[in-house]
């Protein structure tokens, strides 16, 4: 008698069901394994949808001529008592908030300050998105705008998102102030981190420094002969207007008021001090900003700082270099990347005070160690001679000088101008970063006070910030 070995086998149907509920199985445990993190991407997931809905609703608006907000105010989705949000302990700045009655509004009372209910068509939007978390302590959405343009941020808290630029339009990478970003703000432009250290939310600010701009045609002329735009000869008014590119030349021969002015005429602000220290606080900690790498390694750029010219934006060394020390650029730890703020022209910046600029009392003046009753530079680093022996109230080194005391000028960080035995100054304004002529003394952290509010000076120019 035949013996016959019998088996059995998964049809195709089976086969499908099994991996079906392994992969339902699957998806079960990495959700029991991990439940926090799949629910901050589950609340990352809305705040997407949330800053493309309204970018959409606001591009609507922005099509049926509404108008935007007032510039310069950053609007929080956070409710409070009162409209500047006093009571919620912000930084230093100009907020702008409703109540909780009114806060998820559409018709201009919201958070928002835009009356969707206006439009012609149906609101996109029967009530305001807010965070998920919403509050201070955590996250929350902000909005601003420059009169024309606007920006919607959104803090992610996901790994997935956070980590991963790739994977959001607009996402800025950087660590804790890593921000969704929606809107339509100009080209030319770069997103900052904020700083706590000097009470910065995240700003914009100008990629290079400010030039004179007539039609689309960045201006070259009256020049002052060291490619610099003069101001004084042709103030940069009328049909001509203020832009950040990297064509054409930097406007000089203006004074601080003047700049401040300009800035004030496109919704913006003159850079404040605590401002200008965010950004090169935050450069000094980019390995690839040093020489070698590797952060307090090497040297840091000092840009076009021993030239003959300032320049426009063809060339990314100064004049005649190829070399590190005379690189124009700075990168943030987002990816961002600044022009000039260091070399080319000094910057005109406000002094300021937790962010809140102008000051305008008489300066008291920082004094060497060498005491001596003239003009002079000093270095940061006590190793080094002379170096700043004391600072003041109105100059304090943790608001002006780099996190790390032992880093010396001959790595370009900069130095001191000052009257070098100290005295009061009068209203002195601060200039940062050093000039086309500032040689070894110029870097990120290169500070001269000798400047009052009214003066002018072919290697002096400004950028803007919102």
């Amino acid at each position: 008698m035949a013996m016959h070995q019998c088996s059995k086998s998964f049809t195709l149907i089976e086969l499908l069901i099994t991996l079906g509920i392994l992969g339902v199985l699957m998806a079960t445990v990495v959700i029991t394994i991990n439940p926090a993190e799949f629910l901050k991407q589950s609340r990352d997931t809305k705040r997407m949808s949330d800053i493309s809905n309204l970018q959409t609703a606001i591009q609507l608006y922005l099509f049926e001529g509404g108008s935007l907000g007032t510039p310069g105010v950053t609007y929080i989705s956070i409710p409070a008592a009162n409209s500047n949000c006093s009571d919620l302990n912000l930084p230093a700045g100009s907020w702008h908030c409703a109540t909780s009655d009114n806060y998820l509004k559409v018709d201009g009372t919201g958070w928002l300050p835009l009356n969707f209910s206006a439009l012609t068509i149906s609101s996109p939007l029967s009530v305001l998105p807010v965070d998920p978390k919403n509050s201070v302590s955590e996250s929350y959405y902000t909005y601003s705008t420059d009169g024309s343009g606007f920006v919607i941020t959104a803090v992610p808290e996901s790994n997935k998102y956070r980590n991963n630029s790739d994977l959001l339009t607009g996402f800025v990478a950087s660590g804790a102030s890593d921000k969704l970003v929606g809107g339509n703000f100009p080209n030319g432009w770069i997103f900052v981190p904020g700083d706590p250290n000097f009470k910065t939310p995240g700003f914009w600010v100008m990629k290079y420094e400010a030039k004179c701009v007539s039609g689309n045609t960045p201006l070259t002329s009256p020049d002052t002969g060291y490619h610099t735009y003069n101001n004084s000869s042709q103030p940069c008014t009328g049909d001509k207007y203020i832009a950040s590119t990297a064509d054409g030349y930097p406007i000089t021969n203006i004074s601080h008021n003047t700049a401040k002015a300009y800035c004030q005429s496109i919704g913006a602000h003159l850079l404040t001090n605590d401002e200008y220290m965010t950004i090169v606080r935050n450069a000094e900690q980019v390995p690839i900003n040093w020489s070698n790498n590797q952060v307090g390694n090497g040297v840091l750029p000092r840009g076009n700082s021993d030239s003959g010219a300032a320049q426009d934006g063809s060339s990314i060394y100064g004049t005649g270099y190829t070399d590190h020390t005379h690189l124009r650029t700075l990168t943030l730890s987002n990816g961002s990347v600044i022009w000039d703020i260091a070399g080319n022209v000094w910057d005109h910046v406000q002094r300021s005070n937790d962010n809140a600029g102008d000051l305008t009392n008489t300066m008291v003046l920082p004094a060497c160690s060498d005491a001596q009753a003239a003009w002079g530079w000093c270095k940061y680093a006590s190793t080094e001679s002379p170096y700043v022996s004391s600072w003041t109230d109105d100059v304090a080194k943790d608001k002006v000088a780099p996190s790390n005391t032992s880093w010396t000028s001959s790595q370009n960080i900069g130095q001191v101008y000052t009257y070098k035995n100290g005295t009061n100054q009068g209203t002195t304004v601060f200039l940062r970063g050093g000039s086309w002529g500032t040689g070894a003394f110029a870097g990120p952290f290169a500070l001269s006070l000798i400047w009052g509010t009214g003066y002018t000076i072919i290697d002096v120019g400004f950028r803007c910030a919102r």
